[in-house]
């Protein structure tokens, strides 16, 4: 896509590969060794300033995203990605982008959990990865069409859940309070996925042709494997401890 040659981060994919093989060197080697004889750092203040950023941002892409296209000219069905300089495809090729940035923003949540010595909630390193993998195709190949619906229903979650983690910071009375809303939050993620699956299905029926079909395999199978990592810490995490 021509449009998006000379933005940041996009003329080349060698330039974010590099970003994510320091992002796992550091959580996989660097950040657990120079944590292991250290206290865990006091970040709350630092937390409820970016768990608002974190949901603001969300939301706002949201926005971007549905009126770049969705309020006017874009339906739930089969649409064809058409590279077009018209104002409206490229304000959605720039939000896009900026959801790409958020999505490497965003890998700085398991920063954090090393930094607080959460080794715990490592889970979540794989589900980012994937989600900027899938997040760099769109911006690369998809910057319009039907591709960017399932950005929005992820958008949508990620403001509630940060919201989740906001109140969290507030202290251990709210966190008791809202404790119970962590598993609805995680159900809710796995909603996302099964509409993101439905609708990508689109893709593989014969009467819908979206440029670059075969990436559409690629995609689907990356929303599977996250669905699957998503059911089973559900199955792990809640329904196992009831049966306890």
């Amino acid at each position: 896509d021509s449009r998006v040659a000379d933005w940041f981060l996009m003329s080349s994919p060698f330039p974010l590969l590099g970003i994510i093989c320091l992002y796992l060197l550091f959580v996989l080697r660097l950040g657990p060794f120079c944590m292991k004889n250290r206290k865990p750092f006091n970040l709350n203040k630092l937390m409820i300033c970016y768990n608002i950023s974190m949901a603001t941002a969300s939301g706002t892409v949201f926005y971007g995203l549905l009126t770049s296209g969705f309020t006017t000219k874009f339906s739930l069905g089969c649409e064809t990605h058409i590279v077009s300089n018209d104002p409206e495809s490229y304000r959605m090729a720039r939000w896009v982008w900026r959801l790409l940035m958020l999505k490497i923003l965003e890998l700085s949540d398991t920063v954090i959990f090393i930094l607080r010595k959460k080794y715990n909630q490592l889970r979540k390193l794989f589900p980012p990865i994937l989600s900027l993998s899938a997040c760099v195709q769109w911006s690369l190949l998809f910057t319009g069409g039907m591709w960017t619906f399932t950005i929005m229903p992820n958008c949508i979650v990620h403001v509630i859940m940060y919201t989740y983690y906001l109140l969290a910071c507030l202290g251990p009375e709210v966190q008791k309070r809202i404790a119970p809303w962590k598993q609805y939050i995680t159900g809710l993620q796995m909603f996302q996925f099964i509409i993101m699956i439905c609708h990508t299905f689109q893709t593989l029926l014969p009467t819908c042709e979206p440029n670059r079909k075969p990436i559409a395999y690629i995609y689907m199978s990356q929303i599977l494997i996250m669905f699957y990592m998503f059911c089973d810490y559900y199955k792990k995490s809640y329904l196992r401890k009831k049966a306890e």
